[in-house]
């Protein structure tokens, strides 16, 4: 059986700086090693995000979503190959 698609093992996940627009957004911390308490802010403008272990667990919840669209119609297409 043919592919259709190739499946990549990673998700991407990106956030966009709502103060300056930048897509995707790089973070940066106060700390030499970030830790779930550190602060993270907008790489380009300063503008804080918040803590970097909300921004994980934000980006966890986005990735599980994005694996649970992928999963759906991944069984949503091999539901119809095999009805027809």
């Amino acid at each position: 059986m043919e592919r259709e698609r190739e499946m990549s093992d990673n998700i991407n996940v990106t956030f966009k700086c709502l103060s300056c627009g930048t897509d995707p957004i790089s973070l940066t911390t106060d700390d030499d090693v970030a830790t779930d308490d550190s602060l993270v802010r907008c790489k380009s403008c300063g503008q804080e995000f918040g803590r970097y272990g909300d921004v994980k667990a934000k980006a966890k919840e986005i990735a599980a979503e994005k694996l649970r669209g992928m999963v759906r119609d991944t069984f949503k297409n091999i539901k119809r190959k095999f009805k027809g």
